[in-house]
């Protein structure tokens, strides 16, 4: 018994030893700190902030936004061959949005319309990339600035969103109109639009048209009534300065009809989240130690959007700290619970962090221009391009981090041994299990999620409750898919999983329940009629279910039930 418990000391110790290891300064973390090397590029033509950045026909290209003196500029540039070329545009696009169509054009439009991003613009053009011409074609529904849009599968585009005017959604045919649709049930900047099944979409931001926080965030469905999801009662979507793509957090297969995003949140203590939005659920995603607030120079200001490289299945959000270094938080979700990783470089004291990255067709950050690191820098905009080179693994270890992987690889091994050893001393003494996390633990972000399953779940009640769609005799699967904004197979997998049951016996389930409350409360019905209300499609059906889950006729139930 002693050289077991000598075994299992050498273990802790062995474990306590490699998490020392995993140091940031004095405090340790839960999150594996490595530093990589940053590549200086050739700078802009142009120094710019309030750009869109995007990748087509493999090249970055920058569009608009504002250069030195706050003064919008007329330009876009694209990198090739090592260098950026720059081109002229139709109109100015500062705070502009862009969105990759399926042809390989590119949609631009709306933006502040004065110096010192003041005003709106209506003003549309498209981009090609195989001839770098820029085309003035037409002009928004009404003017934005600061707004998202994304391509549906219809080819249409839809736009909301906007900056200290009106907002609302409108479409783009994906010819030469756009078109007002809808209302919205809360104004935003920069929102997130995310495509849903059916296509339909959700719109969703933490921050409205003056850049005041929004208390609990509704969910807007193009195609359905706005929501509440459950998860924002807590966190809220994390705020960005610039454009975004939501199409760049994509972690879907269109193919097989699963559209999925990652979106980083915040609560109100600061500490940052990734949670999982598939069609219209919001779930945390499940992630193997919380996101790191402090990195090796201070607390880290995360400031954008997860970018996602689908080839390597991994997800990338970016910020910097007081000292001036640039981060990298890697998410590899394709793993349960969710690996994460903090990337992070030596101090850049010239560089200008506050800006969008963009990822490369070969897998690296990009980071384009933005604003320069001083005193109303919005003034002073920057030219400077960096990379970080993810797709050739040029990485080494952070002094103040660990050295690779590989004690943390270790740290593994010595924990799961002490594992076994202790299951081993459970079973041989039989000592009683483990109790339970406690409450606070199982309140945390990164303990056991509540699952989207359970939440599309507690949907699908609500809305049989709320609406008795099971009243309907030709109730289909897809009718409660159309109605939730997803999909039929997540409805039915859902019900198989939670109840145990096919979709037919849970509707059926309602309307034997109904049929009885009638028939207490009108016991002279007829057996016929009852079915009809009850949605059964006869007496016969009515019988059937009846025999099967009481092991009565109808008749006989209320017989029995009014004794």
């Amino acid at each position: 018994m002693k050289s077991v418990l000598h075994f299992i000391l050498l273990c802790i110790a062995l474990v306590v030893t490699t998490r020392t290891m995993a140091t940031s300064g004095d405090k340790a973390t839960d999150c594996p700190f490595v530093k990589i090397e940053v590549e200086r590029l050739p700078d802009l033509n142009v120094p710019r902030s309030g750009h869109s950045v995007f990748v087509v026909n493999g090249e970055v290209t920058v569009v608009g936004g504002h250069t030195s003196g706050f003064v919008p500029t007329a330009t876009a540039e694209y990198y090739k061959d090592g260098e950026w070329h720059l081109l002229q545009t139709v109109y100015i696009h500062d705070g502009g949005f862009s969105v990759v169509m399926k042809s390989g054009k590119v949609l631009i439009a709306g933006g502040f319309k004065d110096n010192l991003g003041i005003g709106q613009t209506y003003e549309v053009e498209m981009y090609d990339p195989d001839t770098h011409h820029f085309m003035g074609f037409g002009c928004l529904d009404q003017n934005r600035a600061s707004a998202g849009a994304v391509e549906l599968d219809s080819g249409k585009v839809l736009i909301v969103g906007n900056w200290y005017a009106d907002d609302g959604m409108e479409m783009f045919d994906g010819a030469f109109n756009f078109t007002h649709i809808k209302e919205v049930s809360q104004t935003r900047c920069l929102p997130h639009v995310f495509r849903t099944s059916n296509n339909d979409a959700v719109i969703v931001a933490g921050y409205d048209i003056h850049g005041e926080q929004i208390k609990t965030p509704m969910v807007d469905r193009l195609r359905g009534d706005a929501f509440n999801a459950p998860l924002f009662e807590t966190w809220r979507p994390l705020k960005y300065d610039l454009a975004l793509h939501s199409d760049d957090s994509f972690i879907g297969d269109e193919a097989k009809g699963i559209y999925a995003y990652l979106m980083p949140v915040k609560n109100e203590s600061g500490q940052v989240a990734i949670v999982e939005v598939r069609d219209t659920l919001f779930s945390p995603l499940s992630t193997v130690c919380p996101v790191p607030m402090n990195g090796v120079g201070g607390q880290i200001q995360y400031i954008s959007p997860v970018f996602v490289d689908r080839l390597r299945q991994r997800g990338y959000i970016v910020g910097f700290d007081n000292s001036h270094r640039l981060y990298a938080l890697c998410i590899d979700y394709a793993k349960s619970p969710a690996p994460l990783t903090l990337y992070h470089t030596d101090p850049l004291p010239d560089a200008a962090l506050m800006t969008i990255p963009i990822l490369t067709k070969d897998g690296d950050l990009m980071l384009t221009g933005g604003v320069s690191p001083v005193p109303n820098g919005n003034f002073s905009s920057s030219a400077q391009v960096w990379l970080l080179r993810f797709s050739h693994e040029t990485r080494t270890a952070s002094k103040d981090g660990m050295d690779g992987m590989s004690g943390w690889l270790w740290g593994g091994i010595a924990l799961l041994i002490l594992i076994l050893v202790g299951v081993f001393l459970i079973v041989k003494l039989k000592r009683p299990q483990k109790e339970p996390s406690t409450a606070s633990e199982k309140e945390s972000f990164n303990a056991t999620p509540v699952r989207s399953d359970e939440q599309l779940m507690q949907r699908i009640c609500q809305l049989m409750d709320e609406q008795q769609l099971f009243l309907r005799p030709g109730l289909k699967v897809s009718d409660i898919a159309v109605a939730l904004g997803t999909n039929s197979r997540y409805v039915s997998d859902c019900i198989k999983a939670i109840k145990g049951c096919s979709f037919l016996q849970f509707v059926n389930d309602y309307r034997m329940d109904y049929a009885k409350n009638l028939m207490r409360q009108y016991p002279d019905k007829k057996i016929s009629v009852v079915a009809m209300e009850s949605g059964f499609s006869n007496d016969k059906a009515l019988t059937r279910y009846f025999k099967e889950h009481t092991g009565k006729t109808p008749t006989e139930w209320k017989n029995d039930d009014q004794k």
